[in-house]
């Protein structure tokens, strides 16, 4: 059994399962390749026919996964009746510590929430270097521009899939909830969702100063600087790479970086004044977004597995204290929630 759907830009085909139509590979952007691959997402191309989306398409090149692909920019569909109406959305947006998001993976399949009655989607975005970096001729956020493109790729196409585009909400879990929270407080999203769920919302966001500090050490692994013309030549899997390699050091830079060291990533928005005007705390205080419903929520002791890997050459007392949020010792400088590189003694 088949379903096809068309879109604003074609017609697809997916498949059945378990009483759900799942629409796998469809692409909401252009792909972001050669002078395109650092800029803001494209709108996709028109195709004519019937494209079939049957498989999952390539996520964005990350660590431990091997590149199929250039078209990142594709999402999964999940509902329980293409050709109903006015079904909920939720738009997954994954986790993985900016690092990597993949809509295949099989414990994030949307099969259970679709069979409940819910329309699903689960959006790729440019992970790690290729959406978080802070380059010389790229715009910031590339990642946020991402999902801002699948949220209107919903809003214009998800009512052929049984959705009711006035009523979606936002859901992601770590890396996923932090986007989500920035994506609260940017002007650009006003009008894409209505309601929000954040799970496990990491509090780190970088300013510009940090940011570009962070891309100059992992350019430089390359002995390349930070500009988006010259890194968009080299292959995805070398900046995958050393990207990999500056993770790994990533407490040695505890004085010169603060609480990223203390993380497993070395990314995370960039406040930058114009794609993320600010942080999203500071945002949300001042009432941005106030119309918007929000659940939020962490998980209790989850920090515990992170701490024992990132940690592990410091004692059980700062441990502790690192994970309660308090500072005893001068290495972890306490610094606002648009962080900025260290002064340390």
């Amino acid at each position: 059994m088949s379903s096809q759907v068309r879109t604003t830009v074609g017609t697809v085909r997916g498949g059945w399962r378990d009483g759900v139509a799942v629409f796998r590979g469809v692409p909401f952007a252009a792909p972001p390749v050669g002078p395109h691959r650092f800029a803001a997402p494209r709108p996709a191309a028109p195709w004519e026919g019937v494209r079939d989306v049957t498989e999952f398409g390539p996520p964005p090149p990350q660590p431990n996964r091997s590149r199929s692909g250039d078209d990142w920019l594709n999402l999964a569909v999940w509902t329980p009746s293409p050709g109903r109406t006015g079904l909920p959305v939720v738009v997954w947006i994954s986790g993985g510590g900016y690092l990597a998001c993949d809509s295949a993976n099989p414990h994030l399949d949307g099969t259970t929430l679709a069979g409940a009655g819910a329309v699903v989607v689960s959006a790729h975005y440019r992970s790690g270097f290729e959406g978080f970096a802070r380059l010389d001729g790229a715009p910031d956020n590339r990642a946020l521009l991402d999902q801002l493109a699948a949220l209107r790729w919903v809003r214009d196409n998800i009512a052929a899939f049984g959705g009711d585009p006035a009523n979606v909400t936002l859901l992601g879990q770590s890396a996923g909830a932090g986007s989500i929270a920035a994506l609260l407080v940017m002007p650009a999203s006003t009008g894409l969702f209505r309601r929000a769920i954040l799970q496990s919302v990491p509090g780190t966001y970088f300013t510009p100063e940090l940011a570009t500090d962070i891309a100059t050490e992992i350019s430089a692994e390359l002995g390349r600087s930070p500009r988006g013309e010259e890194l968009a030549q080299l292959p995805p899997d070398y900046l995958v790479d050393a990207t990999r390699t500056v993770t790994a050091r990533l407490s040695r830079r505890a004085c010169r970086w603060g609480p990223v060291a203390y993380t497993p990533t070395p990314f995370s928005p960039v406040v930058d004044g114009d794609v993320l005007p600010v942080a999203p705390w500071t945002g949300l205080a001042d009432g941005v977004l106030r119309d918007v419903e929000l659940l939020i929520g962490h998980t209790r002791d989850e920090f515990s597995l992170l701490a024992a890997d990132r940690f592990g050459d410091i004692g059980e007392t700062e441990v502790d204290a690192l994970i309660a949020g308090l500072t005893p010792s001068p290495r972890r400088p306490t610094l606002p929630g648009d962080l900025s590189i260290a002064v340390c003694p």
